[in-house]
């Protein structure tokens, strides 16, 4: 089951660096945003899915010592922000055409969206670090 969440994760991964490096312009400039978003979108929906459902499974193996661990919640807080402003406000940004990608707000939907994953990661990576509450 870890084995399945960790190709998910480095699917997912590479899914939101590939769109997040094109709307901050380092990556990917000749080709419009939200044509690399469509591109990719079926990746992300399908590892996205994939990391839900091999998460659950890791998580009922233990879940009395997960439950109490702060990294996971963490993990698990960051992780609905994420997916909420990965479905709503970032996908938002990716419709947008070349013309108004040159404003501020796109690169900051990018950097709030990778500081969101990057989180998730870190935490979850402390989960066997960090003691449980009680």
């Amino acid at each position: 089951i870890e084995i399945f969440h960790l190709l998910a994760l480095g699917i997912l991964g590479g899914t939101i660096l590939l769109v997040n490096a094109r709307l901050l312009g380092l990556r990917f400039t000749e080709e419009p945003v939200a044509e690399l978003a469509k591109d990719v979108q079926p990746w992300m929906y399908f590892s996205l899915a994939l990391v839900l459902v091999s998460g659950f499974f890791l998580f009922s193996s233990e879940s009395l010592k997960m439950y109490d661990n702060p990294a996971f919640r963490i993990k698990m807080a960051a992780l609905v922000l994420a997916i909420l402003f990965s479905l709503t406000l970032h996908r938002k940004v990716t419709t947008l055409d070349a013309s108004q990608l040159n404003a501020a707000w796109p690169k900051w939907a990018a950097v709030l969206s990778l500081v969101l994953w990057r989180t998730i990661g870190l935490a979850g990576r402390a989960i066997g670090y960090v003691p449980q509450l009680h």
